[in-house]
């Protein structure tokens, strides 16, 4: 299996902010991939993680708002 950069448990993958995790989940902003959970600070970032979540877990990719 390949690497995969460390992501906090409340940080949002795609843009790096911080998220209230129980908020996340409320909204259904939250993802299960490779049964790690991923909360995402709104829609936009939560539907780009879910069509190419590789993209975002590249040790290499630099989270940026």
């Amino acid at each position: 299996m390949a690497e995969l950069r460390t992501v906090a448990p409340n940080e949002d993958p795609v843009c790096g902010m911080t998220v209230d995790i129980k908020a996340a989940q409320a909204k259904g902003l939250a993802n299960v991939h490779l049964e790690h959970e991923y909360v995402f600070c709104g829609k936009g970032c939560f539907l780009e993680f879910r069509d190419d979540p590789k993209a975002f877990l590249d040790p290499d990719y630099k989270p940026a708002m």
